[in-house]
């Protein structure tokens, strides 16, 4: 699938022309800003930066960026995330989703490799399917918007390590899963709401992946459940794609669970009021 470049431009002030002397000479330009950026085998990765907050700061480029399974990312791609600094992967796959992984090169690279073991639960398709469940469109949107209503909790150790690396590491950091827009979209959604980023705004970069993601490798991806890549097409796309309707719900039951977004960041994650305000110095302009 072609991928399409969102591109946001960083426009340079117009020079200045001295009138009684030689004219100066014109500044360059300041360098193109690519929100989404290709890789060989990696898929969905793209940079959090630019996005305003609600009282007009800036959340800085280069900080964090968010992807599809980096067990996909060949040599060149390794390559392109040591020259973006990378310091730290957060990688949210299950034990099960890993496994697929041919060549696990992030566990001995020297990129702050970080995952745990588990299995996912409310959204765990696979075993469903193993079930002899049978599925329309309908079933698969509904079975996706109840997996998002368990993230929060099923996802917290992970966010917190998230969190955590934002606040403590000079270094960029990568947050992925298999697809790069569930577990992955959720968890930046969280940091960008810390942030100060409307939501609206956190919506209009969780609906990219629609966009950005090749929906055909991640049929083909080793992590997919077999039965899952062989749906339907017009089964597989609640799967496959994102919906309004799924962030909603997730935002639905932390509010619904404890009240606000900041209280389950402060009792969840251990991001209090001045974990968040530290969070933006490091992260806005």
């Amino acid at each position: 699938m072609k991928k399409t470049l969102i591109a946001l431009l960083l426009l340079a002030p117009a020079p200045v022309i001295a009138h009684d002397a030689a004219p100066a000479t014109q500044a360059a330009p300041a360098p193109e800003r690519t929100r989404e950026i290709a890789m060989t085998g990696g898929d969905n990765f793209r940079d959090v930066g630019g996005y305003r907050t609600a009282d007009g700061h800036m959340v800085t480029w280069g900080k964090l960026y968010r992807s599809a399974s980096v067990g996909r990312y060949t040599a060149d791609d390794q390559a392109l995330i040591r020259k973006l600094s990378v310091g730290s992967i957060i990688d949210l796959r299950s034990t099960r989703e890993r496994q697929g992984d041919k060549a696990p090169w992030m566990q001995t690279a020297d990129v702050g490799y970080w995952t745990r073991d588990y299995d996912l639960s409310g959204g765990n398709l696979g075993a469903l399917f193993a079930k002899g469940a049978k599925f329309d469109a309908e079933t698969m949107r509904g079975v996706m918007i109840q997996g998002y209503r368990g993230f929060p909790k099923e996802q917290a150790a992970s966010y917190r390590i998230l969190f955590d690396r934002l606040l403590t590491s000079d270094k960029a950091v990568i947050v992925n899963c298999t697809a790069g827009k569930d577990r992955t979209g959720l968890g930046v959604a969280l940091v960008l709401s810390a942030l100060g980023v409307p939501y609206e705004t956190i919506m209009e970069d969780y609906l990219l992946s629609n966009t950005l993601l090749d929906a055909d490798a991640l049929r083909a991806d080793a992590g997919m459940n077999a039965a899952m890549s062989a749906l339907p097409a017009d089964v597989a796309k609640p799967l496959l794609g994102v919906e309004r309707a799924y962030l909603d719900a997730a935002f639905e039951q932390i509010n619904k669970d404890y009240g606000s977004v900041d209280a389950y960041l402060a009792q969840e994650l251990g991001v209090d009021a001045a974990a968040r305000k530290r969070l933006r110095k490091r992260m806005l302009s």
